[in-house]
């Protein structure tokens, strides 16, 4: 029997095949997935095309897979009510894998980043949100979008860089010339007032004013003390976040770790620390550490679990695999 986990995300879907021992036999690539923007038949369409990409090179067919009852394990973005599971389970059996089990990808990456450990997760991409699991218990803070939440996302550090533009150019506070020179390069505008119909241009692209925050973080890296204290403030939020979740699940107090995931914590030392020290400061005993693993090999582990396998020993093994 095997294990196919798959990753099914916004940008790209990501499929990893193993046994039931945890060694790897193929991995591939597939197109966005994501149950809200691509629906079914665009979520089913990019798992196929990751998972032909993942047989190749090996001896194995997918209807062999499937009659040796594989079971596919997904963390699906976008699908997060029962409704939208229940639907893709019904899918994919439909496409002859009898056994499925989809979750919402966060509970993939939560998997993936703590090898299967209980604990929290905070990841922060253009959005943010935190997620933790406790024995049968889940806790989810945040993921309310741009306008309700976020804090701390790339979204939320790219507006506060662009405030600060915006009142340097006002005279709320002194103009900071290489600030609104980076925006201006980024932007690929001629003059600051121009931030106003590219940023609140329809439909809002929040991924590439979020984009904006890896110019934060490089401008943080060279000194620039406004950059640093905003990416320092992101960093305290996305611990309130993880504090939030910690406290639900009755782990504040528990000593372990809090999975930082996602492309804002490339920002490391100018985010981390910030956020460690307000974990230690609301009360956390735990470690903020880098993920363990890719939210795919979380999917692996996923599909163990419904199988009842030992995930310690399966993580070591995946670890030699990969």
């Amino acid at each position: 029997m095997h294990i196919l986990g798959l990753d099914c995300g916004g940008t790209s879907s990501q499929a990893l095949l193993t046994t039931t021992s945890g060694r790897i036999l193929g991995s591939g690539r597939g197109g966005p997935a994501n149950y809200t923007v691509n629906g079914v038949d665009g979520v089913l369409a990019s798992v196929h095309q990751a998972t032909k990409e993942a047989l190749q090179g090996t001896n194995l067919e997918l209807d062999q897979l499937q009659n040796a009852g594989v079971i596919l394990a997904l963390g699906v973005s976008g699908a997060s009510r029962p409704p939208d599971l229940i639907n893709l389970t019904e899918a994919f059996q439909k496409e002859g894998f009898p056994h499925v089990i989809v979750k919402h990808d966060a509970t993939i990456a939560q998997l993936g980043a703590l090898s299967g450990e209980d604990g929290v997760i905070v990841i922060a991409g253009t959005g943010s949100i935190a997620y933790g699991v406790r024995d049968t218990r889940s806790a989810r803070v945040g993921g309310w979008g741009y306008l309700l939440g976020d804090e701390g996302s790339a979204l939320w550090i790219a507006l506060r860089a662009l405030q600060q533009v915006m009142w340097g150019y006002d005279g709320r506070v002194p103009q900071d010339p290489i600030l609104e020179e980076a925006a201006v390069r980024y932007f690929k505008i001629s003059q600051v007032e121009q931030l106003v119909p590219t940023v609140y241009q329809t439909p809002l692209d929040r991924g590439f004013i979020g984009g904006f925050s890896k110019t934060v973080t490089a401008l943080a890296s060279e000194g620039h003390k406004t950059c640093q204290t905003i990416l320092a403030q992101a960093g305290r939020e996305l611990a309130r976040l993880a504090v939030a979740a910690l406290t639900k699940l009755d782990l504040l107090e528990v000593e372990g770790r809090v999975g930082a995931c996602g492309g804002v914590f490339a920002a490391g030392e100018y985010l981390i620390p910030f956020m460690q020290a307000e974990l230690e400061e609301s009360g956390g005993k735990q470690v903020v550490s880098l993920p363990d693993f890719e939210p795919v090999v979380g999917a692996v582990l996923l599909g163990a679990q419904a199988l009842n396998l030992p995930l310690a020993e399966l993580v070591k093994e995946l670890r030699r695999s990969i």
